[in-house]
């Protein structure tokens, strides 16, 4: 088995259940990680002249670490059919999580700023939350992996999850009051802080014009981390004011989705008849999460390419899916 394939997501299906092996980008880990750890333990017994008596308690805790890797690289998720339960197993063999499919919404592709995607499964009462992950991360539409992951994976295990809904599941949910749009007539304005834009920006582009000054805190040296500091201060003060004054509205009655600002930049006018669905985006900044943010998909007339345009950003699952809910009570 080659380095690319163990990288890839691993499954096999029987009549009784269905196995994912999502980690095995943690073998080649735990291969660097032995590397790596054997050249420094060399190091380390040579240079300091230790014994292998001596040294044998920090021998054993860098295999352990090696194991670990080896452990979670084989840890896998099965869909028990007979029993109706997915278990999460640690090496393959330890449970240490398990949810019945009558909780499970269903597997669905999660979206990441750096333009690759996993899927992940999800439960009913938090379609939008961190997800469990049951695949390796893929850069392309058209990875082969993922295709027929999703081709004899997903397909087989929404079929057996179908017969443990209710009708109740999936009802949609009535809106009667708005939360996140201001309505007039068949009009729905995106509601924006625009205080905290303000604010927020101006403060961005204050330190940036005090950095030009010759009291500035970072000096004058011209070095790449300055130059950076000033672009994203005197570029994203401004930016970020710009947004607040950003109005995006839906008319139902021209059915037309419309991106305004001040000054023109960026407007942009979508038809319902292009409309292609509503996809969300877990953000991170150094694997902390920060925000899902909510985008909606059209399609450009006369081709099958698509173009997005991001709506509101929360932090909430909650908020996340009654957003959702008002949107595709407009648009649907």
């Amino acid at each position: 088995m080659s380095l690319k394939s163990l990288s890839k997501t691993r499954w096999s299906i029987a009549p009784d259940r269905v196995t994912i092996y999502p980690y095995g980008l943690s073998y080649i880990l735990a291969a660097v990680v032995a590397i790596i750890f054997a050249a420094g333990y060399f190091f380390y017994t040579r240079s300091m002249q230790n014994s292998m008596e001596s040294s044998m308690p920090l021998l054993l805790v860098l295999i352990v670490i090696v194991i670990l890797f080896v452990g979670w690289a084989g840890t896998s998720i099965e869909f028990d059919i007979n029993s109706g339960i997915m278990r999460k197993k640690l090496m393959g063999f330890l449970p240490i999580s398990s949810i019945p499919f009558s909780r499970i919404h269903g597997i669905s592709p999660v979206s990441n700023m750096m333009g690759s995607y996993t899927y992940r499964v999800f439960k009913k009462d938090n379609r939008y939350g961190k997800g469990i992950l049951v695949s390796c991360s893929y850069g392309k539409n058209d990875d082969p992996n993922a295709i027929a992951f999703v081709d004899e994976v997903i397909t087989t295990v929404h079929r057996h999850l179908e017969a443990h809904d209710s009708p109740e599941d999936f009802m949609p949910q009535t809106i009667e009051n708005y939360t996140f749009f201001n309505v007039q007539g068949g009009t729905y304005t995106l509601k924006k802080n625009r205080i905290g834009s303000i604010v927020f920006g101006t403060l961005l582009l204050a330190i940036g014009i005090h950095e030009l000054t010759p009291y500035a805190w970072l000096g004058h040296d011209i070095n790449i981390g300055r130059i950076f500091f000033l672009l994203f201060t005197l570029i994203g003060g401004p930016a970020i004011i710009l947004a607040g004054f950003t109005d995006i509205t839906i008319d139902k009655t021209s059915r037309l989705l419309t991106r305004t600002n001040p000054i023109g930049l960026g407007n942009k006018t979508y038809s319902f008849d292009n409309f292609n669905g509503i996809q969300t985006v877990r953000k991170s900044t150094n694997f902390i999460y920060s925000g899902t943010e909510v985008q909606v998909y059209f399609l450009k007339p006369g081709t099958q390419k698509e173009e997005a345009i991001a709506l509101q950003s929360f932090f909430s699952t909650r908020k996340v899916e009654r957003f959702v809910a008002e949107l595709n009570s407009i648009i649907i």
